[in-house]
């Protein structure tokens, strides 16, 4: 099973921390390193999650994706899921992430909700 690509970047204007997932992303373990990455987000600033370049989500993976989503909440992270492809999109709504956090197409329609814009 070959690991998933994670590029973090940053955008202090926007105040934002970005994690783009390239490649599978298809249990649960690989999906520890994007719950490490809470803590350290900076107060104030919100957390992008871009989903589009993987090519699997499995299911193991989608409901610990939901566990960090609560994990970001309870934290006081506001998080966001961009995912690109409407198939991964869907199975992320249907796992009820977008109760806890919102899931859209495109980094365009993320960047309106961020801290930031509000």
């Amino acid at each position: 099973m070959s690991s998933p690509l994670i590029v973090a970047s940053t955008d202090a204007t926007r105040q934002l921390v970005m994690l783009t997932v390239e490649g599978s992303l298809s249990d649960a373990e690989q999906v520890e390193s994007l719950r490490l990455v809470l803590p350290v987000v900076p107060a104030g600033h919100s957390f992008i999650l871009d989903l589009s370049e993987t090519t699997e989500l499995g299911q193991q993976a989608i409901q610990a994706l939901r566990s960090v989503a609560r994990d970001a909440a309870g934290l006081g992270v506001q998080m966001i899921i961009v995912c690109g492809d409407l198939v991964r999109r869907s199975e992320l709504v249907l796992a009820d992430i977008d109760s806890l956090v919102p899931v859209v197409e495109a980094l365009e329609h993320a960047l309106p909700l961020t801290r930031a814009a509000a």
